[in-house]
């Protein structure tokens, strides 16, 4: 459910960052199903009528605190694709306890799409990269290219979010990640990036 109309007083404004802020710090801790919007509330330093103001439900409150941090943490990424996909999982890797406690939760959904937002402009950018080598060998359109990519990548998340226990989480998700783009850099043949582990 989306969140409630957003008002110009930057009262409001104060409030909503208030009760965004309890959020995202809750969500750190423990499972979203486990959070209450009396969590919020207290945590927040307001009471349940002006959280209802602003929010429709836990749900609503803890899905837009992710996605507000997630937007503002790669707003000021510049550069090209590779330092915007690095960008997004390293503020993944960051926020691994949140990711955690967000998947088994209704807030889910709301969040991977935000992240799929995220990802896309980046993959049409390689996607747009590629079509030289693609278009040759196959009748598909750049968007199914980026489509593509936005799933792998996805998955890269995904798959280090369920390993139990990696040594260095961030470490390892960067690994990841750098694998993950240096053989679409190949595949797509790509000329190699400064970063890159090839």
């Amino acid at each position: 459910m989306p969140s409630r109309t957003l008002s110009a007083d930057p009262r409001a404004e104060r409030v909503r960052s208030l009760l965004r802020t309890a959020a995202f710090d809750l969500a750190h801790e423990r499972p979203v199903d486990e959070i209450t919007v009396g969590d919020l509330v207290a945590r927040a330093g307001v009471s349940r009528q002006v959280f209802y103001r602003h929010f429709t439900d836990r749900d609503d409150a803890v899905a837009t605190a992710v996605i507000a941090a997630f937007a503002a943490a790669v707003a000021d990424i510049d550069g090209d694709a590779r330092a915007r996909i690095t960008g997004l999982f390293a503020f993944a890797a960051e926020h691994r306890a949140v990711y955690r406690n967000v998947v088994p939760s209704a807030v889910t959904q709301r969040v991977v799409m935000a992240f799929r937002e995220e990802l896309l402009p980046a993959c049409e950018e390689i996607a747009a990269q590629g079509m030289a080598v693609v278009a040759p060998i196959a009748d598909v359109a750049p968007e199914a290219v980026s489509r593509f990519l936005v799933g792998g990548f996805q998955e890269v998340l995904r798959s280090w979010m369920e390993d139990p226990s990696p040594v260095d989480p961030t470490s390892d998700l960067r690994a990841r990640v750098g694998a993950a783009l240096d053989t679409v850099d190949a595949l797509l043949r790509l000329p190699a990036h400064p970063n890159s582990t090839r």
